[in-house]
C-alpha cells in the first residue's frame, strides 16, 4: 500500500484544528525551547578549531571522571564588567560549563557577585582574590573601576585558589591541576639539587617552574650530606629529582653516587647541564659539575662544545644608551622531537641558551631515546669559542648538520635519566615567551612523578595566522588589484548588457 504524504493532516492527526494559529506557534516554541534545555545538557560539540581549542583536554576528562565526591566551583565575577573584559568572562563562563558537562554531576559551577553580598565579598577578601583595577571610558572621561575575576574550587575540606582568572591560554591547567592536587589523597613530591627554592621569589632563579609545577607537587630542596650522623640517602617519597649545574656547584663523589643509587632504587632524575661554561661577560670556562661521569654510565656523553643555528632566538644586547635585538646563533631553537614518548604534547617549539650536544653509547640494561634535535642548519663550536654576536664566524656549508639536544636512558626496572644540555633551560633570565622550554619540563616531570596525569593539557587558545611577508611589488598588486578588481567588474557587465541590447 503506498502512502500519499501529501493527504496526511497532522493537525487533523494531532486533534489540533480548532486550536488558534498563535496557539500552535507558542507550543511548538516552547517544544523547541524545552529540547535546547535538554540538549544544553549533553556534552556534545562540534569543535573545529585546531588543537580542539574549545574542548576539554583527554587528560582533564580522565581526571574529573575519576573525582569520588562533589567538586564545588565558584567564579567570582563582578556584573559591572569593562566592555573589554565580557569577551574573556564568556571565555571563562564557557569553559567551566564544559566541566559541568563532562563531570556529569560531579563538577557543581557558580557564578558569583561578590559586591553584591558583604558577606561574598568578605569571603574573596580572606581567600586573597583581589580587586583588579581597569581604566575606562565613560561619557567623554576616564573612569577607574575595579571588578573580581578569581575563582574558588573546593573538594571536601580543601580548596584552592586562582587569584586572577584572566589568563585564558593556561586556564584549563590551572583548574585541572587544582582538582588532581585536591582530590588526591596525596601529593607527589619533587626534589631539587642546585638552587635553593625555598629562597625569595624575587632572587630565586627558578621562581617561574616553581610556580608553574607548585601547582600539582610539592617540592623540596634535597641535600646530600656527607656527616656520617646523617642519611646520604634520597627520601623514597622523592618520586623525580631535578639537578642543576649552577656553575659553582661542584658535586661530590658521594652526591653522584647517591643520585646513582637512587636511580638503582627505580628513582627518576632530570639533569639540566653545561658542556661548557658561559659566563655574564661572554667568556668561556671548563664545566666543573663533575656531572660528565654519572651521565657517561648510563649511556648519555655529554659533549664539551657549544652549539650555534640559524635558527635562533632574538636577544636583547647592548647597553644603557643603546639597546638592540637580533638573532643569537648561540641560542639555538628546535622543535624536531621524538613524539612517541608523550613529553611534547603541545610543545611547538625549544629554546636552547648556550646548549651543548649529547651522544648515545649502548649500556646493557638501559635503552637509550633520542628526545630533541636541532635543525640541520646547525654547527659547532669547540675549543676556541667566539660568543660575541658580532664577531662570530661563518660556518662552512659541510660543517652544518643536526644535533641532539635531549636524550633519555631508560633502565627495565624503571630507573629513568632525562639530560637537557643548556643549564638555563627553565632559569627565568632565559625564559622566551614564543618557546614552551616551561612546558617542556612539566610535561617530563608529570610523566616521571605522576604517570602522565595532566600531560596534554593544551594551551585553549587559538592560532594567529599573519600573511607571509610580501615584497613591494607583490603589495602594490594586491593593492590596486582590491581597487580597481570591482569597478572593472562592473565595466564589464554594464558593457555586455548594452551589447546585448543592441
Amino acid at each position: 500500500m503506498k502512502i500519499n504524504w501529501q493527504k496526511i493532516n497532522l493537525l487533523k492527526i494531532l486533534r489540533l484544528e480548532k486550536l488558534t494559529s498563535k496557539f500552535i506557534y507558542g507550543l511548538v516554541f516552547a517544544v523547541l525551547i524545552i529540547l535546547n534545555l535538554l540538549i544544553a545538557q549533553v556534552p556534545l560539540r562540534l569543535d573545529l578549531s585546531e588543537g580542539k581549542a574549545y574542548t576539554l583536554s583527554t587528560s582533564t576528562k580522565k581526571i574529573i571522571s575519576k573525582i569520588d565526591d562533589i567538586v564545588n566551583i565558584k567564579f567570582f565575577n563582578s556584573s559591572t564588567l569593562p566592555p573589554r573584559l565580557l569577551p574573556l568572562k564568556t571565555e571563562v563562563t564557557d569553559l567551566l560549563s564544559e566541566y559541568g558537562k563532562d563531570s556529569r554531576g560531579k563538577i557543581v559551577v557558580r557564578i558569583v557577585d561578590p559586591k553584591k553580598d558583604e558577606k561574598t565579598q568578605t569571603e574573596v577578601q580572606e581567600l586573597g582574590i583581589p580587586e583588579l583595577p581597569f581604566q575606562q571610558m565613560e561619557k567623554d572621561k576616564y573612569a577607574v573601576s575595579s571588578v573580581y575575576f578569581g575563582i574558588l574550587i573546593t573538594y571536601g575540606d580543601k580548596k584552592e585558589v586562582i587569584p586572577q582568572a584572566t589568563d585564558i591560554g593556561s586556564l584549563e591547567y590551572s583548574i585541572t591541576s587544582a582538582i588532581y592536587k585536591i582530590s588526591r589523597k596525596e601529593q607527589e613530591k619533587i626534589g631539587v639539587i642546585g638552587y635553593d627554592t625555598a629562597a625569595d621569589p624575587q632572587t630565586n632563579p627558578l621562581a617561574s617552574l616553581d610556580k608553574v609545577l607548585g601547582q600539582q607537587f610539592l617540592i623540596e630542596p634535597v641535600t646530600i650530606s656527607s656527616d656520617s650522623a646523617s642519611s646520604s640517602e634520597i627520601a623514597k617519597d622523592i618520586k623525580t629529582l631535578l639537578v642543576f649545574d649552577t656553575g659553582s656547584k661542584k658535586y661530590t663523589d658521594l652526591e653522584i653516587n647517591t643520585i646513582k643509587n637512587y636511580i638503582k632504587n627505580n628513582g627518576k632524575v632530570l639533569v639540566f647541564v653545561d658542556g661548557v661554561w658561559v659566563n655574564d661577560s661572554l667568556t668561556t670556562a671548563p664545566a666543573e659539575h663533575n656531572l660528565f661521569s654519572l651521565m657517561d654510565y648510563y649511556g648519555i656523553n655529554l659533549q664539551k662544545n657549544l652549539l650555534l643555528s640559524t635558527t635562533a632566538e632574538l636577544v636583547n644586547f647592548g647597553n644603557e644608551t643603546m639597546q638592540f635585538f637580533s638573532p643569537y646563533p648561540f641560542w639555538v631553537k628546535a622543535n624536531m622531537f621524538n613524539n612517541k614518548t608523550g613529553y611534547f604534547t603541545n610543545i611547538r617549539q625549544l629554546t636552547f641558551p648556550w646548549s651543548a650536544s649529547v651522544q648515545a653509547s649502548k649500556k646493557s640494561g638501559w635503552e637509550i631515546n633520542e628526545l630533541i634535535k636541532t635543525s640541520n642548519k646547525s654547527w659547532e663550536q669547540k675549543d676556541n669559542f667566539v660568543l660575541n654576536p658580532q664577531s662570530i664566524p661563518e660556518p662552512q656549508a659541510n660543517d652544518l648538520k643536526e644535533y641532539l639536544v635531549g636524550m633519555e636512558a631508560k633502565s627495565k626496572s624503571n630507573g629513568q635519566l632525562v639530560v637537557i644540555p643548556s643549564s638555563r633551560f627553565v632559569l627565568d633570565r632565559y625564559l622566551s615567551q614564543s618557546s614552551d622550554n616551561l612546558e617542556l619540563v612539566l610535561n617530563i616531570v608529570n610523566g616521571l612523578a605522576a604517570g602522565g596525569a595532566l600531560s596534554g593539557i593544551r594551551s585553549r587558545a587559538v592560532g594567529f595566522y599573519p600573511l607571509p611577508e610580501l615584497s613591494d611589488s607583490s603589495k602594490d598588486v594586491f593593492k590596486y588589484g582590491n581597487i580597481l578588481l570591482l569597478p572593472v567588474l562592473f565595466g564589464i557587465y554594464g558593457a555586455f548588457r548594452v551589447m546585448r541590447r543592441k
